[in-house]
């Protein structure tokens, strides 16, 4: 008994270790488990969101098993040992999209008051935004890149994280100050950043201009959303 335990929890801890999947749906079960004790739901609601969290993790450890089976099986691409794994692949998204709904249905009412709590503390506060939109700017900038397959976060790649940033201060500074000068200053600085990228053979025109205008998008578009 004491053997099938252990060989269990080794288990876990080496899908846990291997699968970069089920670390993102443990963390993301133990953020919205740990949550949902600081929110007032029914014990029923609770062990909805447990078990939504549990079916998940169940869905990923049998996918990584199966997974895990057909590579045994096989070290050649055989259309049988994909249409398996595309089928245990499905089960875990099914999964997923039902613990989606279940949290959305249970969570959503205790998490309202806080939410526009956010909104109305974020609303009229420059600060807020400034921050919002440098943070969105990082992320959609090291999200690009990913997508794209090329470069480093910091170094190279679609967008140009450089141009992006640089442009997003020229696009705040503008809207904060709203002194054309100023403006045309900053303008003059981010357009040399942008322009020693390219002269470096570290960004392509292209790369440079996609991130000025995530930049200035960005920025333009929260101050729009939250400070008009």
């Amino acid at each position: 008994m004491s053997q099938s335990f252990n060989n269990a929890l080794e288990g876990i801890v080496y899908a846990l270790k291997t699968e970069r999947n089920i670390r993102i749906h443990f963390i993301v079960g133990v953020v919205v488990i740990g949550g949902s004790l600081f929110l007032n739901i029914s014990r029923l609601e609770l062990v909805l969101i447990i078990v939504a969290v549990a079916l998940v993790l169940v869905a990923e450890l049998i996918n990584t098993a199966i997974e895990k089976a057909m590579d045994l099986m096989t070290t050649t691409y055989h259309p049988l040992a994909k249409l398996v794994k595309d089928i245990a692949a499905g089960a875990v998204f099914i999964a997923a999209i039902a613990a989606v709904i279940v949290g959305y249905l249970v969570l959503f009412k205790g998490l309202k008051p806080h939410i526009f709590s956010v909104i109305r503390a974020v609303k009229g506060s420059p600060e807020y935004v400034t921050l919002i939109s440098f943070t969105l700017v990082i992320i959609l900038v090291i999200l690009g890149k990913v997508l794209f397959g090329r470069g480093s976060p910091l170094h190279g790649g679609m967008p140009s994280g450089h141009a992006a940033v640089s442009f997003a201060i020229f696009a705040i500074v503008t809207l904060v100050t709203e002194n054309p000068l100023v403006s045309v200053l900053v303008f003059l600085l981010a357009l040399i950043i942008a322009d020693t990228r390219i002269r470096r053979g570290i960004h392509t025109w292209r790369e440079v201009t996609a991130g000025a205008l995530l930049g200035i998008g960005v920025v333009s578009l929260n101050y729009w959303l939250f400070l008009t």
